[in-house]
């Protein structure tokens, strides 16, 4: 009888995993991503990249440039929230899956000015980050905080999964100028198309 009940329970299990919607699936997934990148865990976000994205960009070169951008001498970024707003349906190309995840992020950029820099300097610096990242995110997303010297910056941002047969699960990638080039060389330009249409 205690058999059968743990074959019950294991059966259970196993129908409960395989009825989770992928939409379900990638929002845990991508919160524990963002969880990683949150409290600067570059392994773990490098282990949810989709690794034929290191035939481009080498790994350990993407860690100390990950490094080198979050432990700055002269500026700190923390993120402040990370939201899936929406999952899209799934595209199948060539035996993968592609899906994309909508999100809104919030992040905190604080400038570690130098002492002796009187107030008119630093706001005048502040002022001018702030204008220069208006014109990248737009000037209602960028917002500044003098007595911390820090900008508060705001998107609605995109990212791609993957799930290739080749690796284990789902993987990520990045949607934004920076990773064009990379997006572009390992999706296919009608999944792209597709995904980013449900936004």
């Amino acid at each position: 009888m205690k058999h059968f009940i743990t074959l019950l329970l294991v059966c259970f299990i196993s129908i409960s995993t395989h009825s989770q919607s992928h939409k379900e699936v990638l929002t845990s997934e991508a919160n524990m991503y963002f969880d990683y990148m949150t409290n600067q865990n570059f392994d773990g976000v490098l282990d949810y990249m989709y690794p034929k994205v290191f035939d481009l960009a080498p790994r350990e070169q993407m860690k100390i440039g990950m490094q080198q951008m979050f432990n700055a001498e002269d500026m700190n970024i923390q993120f402040l929230t990370n939201d899936v707003t929406k999952v899209s349906d799934k595209q199948v190309f060539d035996g993968v899956e592609y899906a994309a995840i909508f999100y809104f992020s919030k992040m905190k950029m604080t400038f570690l000015t130098e002492e002796g820099q009187t107030e008119e300097d630093k706001k005048g610096f502040l002022m001018f980050m702030k204008s220069t990242l208006q014109t990248q995110f737009g000037e209602e997303h960028v917002q500044e905080e003098l007595e911390t010297m820090s900008l508060i910056i705001d998107m609605n941002a995109t990212m791609f999964a993957i799930k290739d047969p080749q690796y284990k699960g789902w993987k990520f990638l990045g949607n934004d100028d920076s990773m064009k080039t990379i997006v572009n060389a390992v999706i296919p330009e009608t999944v792209i198309t597709e995904l980013l249409k449900e936004n």
